[in-house]
């Protein structure tokens, strides 16, 4: 009968190795599921960025190509910044009323965490500039998908004539907004991390459930041979 109890003990152990089985399949799946959900957010269109001021009046790049639907994204540093539409023949002044302006955006240091997005609906030339006091005439200027007759070192050149710099009344024609935190570096980084925890609590289950196996065949043999 004690070995009968043996046995029977033994039989019961490979079900507390299962309980204690290094993770779960629940943390798995959702593991997996942020990391998909990540890629999506992240893939949802092309965005180009612009630092507005980080070279002093400057913006990098001053000059860019790109395609409808595409995203413009300003990013600005210190001191104070604007982003305001143009146009070649009028450096410095807005294109109407209706062109799109950041309004003036005040940075202490760093990278000011409100952005200002536009997004293009056409190909024809975007020209813009800082109409902060002094810095388009300066050469603070740029442009999205300049013709092949008119270049950024043009419209710089011709806003150093300038009497004033003119901006708009209003903030106006784009999105003004904090900095979205799902950039390409933090979507090449997140899916991978996550795929290779995922893996690793999948391994962790497979050996209890090894263990499980062999533990409970022991158990039935050894009891069987003191039976």
């Amino acid at each position: 009968m004690q070995y009968f109890k043996l046995s029977a003990i033994l039989s019961l152990l490979p079900v507390t190795l299962v309980q204690y089985g290094y993770g779960s399949d629940t943390k798995s799946s959702s593991t997996v599921a942020f990391a998909s959900a990540s890629t999506a957010a992240a893939s949802s269109g092309p965005l180009h960025i612009v630092k507005v001021g980080e070279s002093p009046l400057k913006f990098s790049p001053e000059s860019m190509k790109a395609n409808v639907g595409d995203t413009i994204e300003f990013h600005f540093y210190p001191a104070t910044h604007s982003v305001a539409q143009s146009s070649f023949a009028a450096p410095c002044t807005p294109l109407n009323g209706t062109s799109f302006f950041s309004g003036g955006i005040k940075t202490a240091s760093g990278m000011n965490e409100q952005v200002f997005s536009i997004t293009v609906t056409d190909t024809k030339p975007i020209w813009y500039y800082c109409a902060f006091t002094g810095h388009c005439a300066g050469g603070m200027a740029g442009v999205i998908n300049p013709p092949a007759d008119k270049t950024i070192e043009q419209y710089v050149a011709a806003a150093k004539n300038v009497s004033a710099t003119v901006a708009p009344s209003k903030v106006q024609g784009g999105t003004l907004g904090k900095v979205q935190t799902t950039g390409s570096p933090t979507t090449s980084t997140t899916p991978s991390s996550s795929a290779s925890g995922s893996a690793a609590v999948e391994a962790r289950g497979g050996v209890s459930w090894t263990i499980f196996g062999l533990t409970g065949f022991a158990a039935i043999t050894f009891g069987g041979l003191i039976i």
